[in-house]
């Protein structure tokens, strides 16, 4: 559901921010169904998620102007807060600077994310309820299912720390430390940024024995759905703003890849 835009950020498309994040990615794009016998709470189950899933991702093509009101507010709120904060940083940093600076990006991203998305925090908890007692034989799918809907919420709750205060710590410390409160919500987002990117189609071949004729529908319903939501947010775009902003940078891509990337 939520995340998946960051997770793309991080492990490749738009301005990459990569770090390493010590969360168990879960196993649903590979794992299979275990041997059990399908029963009527299986299929029952599976139907009960498909049907959450769709409606969860209507319901996100519904609030497009709200959470893109929100991500126009949060670029103009940083970009006036602590426009060319980071303009000193070197295009050819240190191991230790370039790791901060990779930080930084991450916080940035996670928390135009997180901030834009506050408008569709009543239905992930709604959804996030209602699949968390779903009931599958497979209990490693069970697992995914309800790890799935808890990181979602969990997501959207966590408190983004003050960018721009972490900004200005970085530029302070020769760009090798952010704020306590910054390094903790990295580390927040770490925990569940991975089973909060999954698509919920991914979870589906796993369910598909359960339902093969609902799953088969859904396998092409539902990334068209999730289409429809990405498309119109333009978050890379925002986070380029933002990049542009606080690093004094021109607008030039490789410029601002470099910077991130400490080289």
């Amino acid at each position: 559901m939520l995340g998946h835009w960051m997770k793309r950020l991080l492990f490749g498309g738009g301005v990459t921010v990569t770090v390493s994040l010590s969360c168990l990615a879960p196993g649903a794009a590979g794992a299979s169904t275990s041997a059990t016998p399908v029963t009527k709470q299986d299929t029952a189950s599976t139907k009960a998620f498909i049907a959450s899933a769709a409606r969860y991702d209507i319901s996100e093509t519904k609030r497009i102007p709200a959470i893109v009101a929100n991500e126009n507010a949060y670029v103009t709120k940083v970009s006036s807060g602590c426009s060319r904060a980071l303009t000193g940083a070197s295009t050819h940093a240190s191991t230790k600077q370039a790791v901060a600076l990779l930080k930084f990006g991450t916080e940035l991203g996670a928390t135009l994310e997180i901030d834009a998305l506050q408008p569709l925090r009543g239905v992930t908890d709604r959804i996030g309820k209602l699949q968390a007692h779903l009931r599958f034989s497979d209990p490693v799918l069970q697992w995914e299912v309800h790890s799935y809907a808890a990181a979602t919420s969990a997501y959207l709750a966590l408190r983004p720390p003050d960018v721009c205060a972490d900004a200005r710590a970085l530029a302070a410390s020769h760009y090798t430390k952010l704020t306590p409160e910054g390094d903790a919500f990295l580390q927040d987002v770490s925990a569940v940024l991975s089973p909060a990117s999954l698509p919920s189609s991914a979870l589906l071949p796993q369910m598909r024995a359960y339902a093969p004729a609902a799953v088969a529908q859904a396998l092409k319903r539902l990334p068209a759905l999730q289409r429809r939501f990405d498309k119109p947010l333009a978050l890379n775009n925002h986070l380029r703003a933002l990049v542009r902003s606080v690093f004094g940078t021109t607008g030039d891509r490789s410029t601002t890849v470099r910077r991130l990337k400490g080289r």
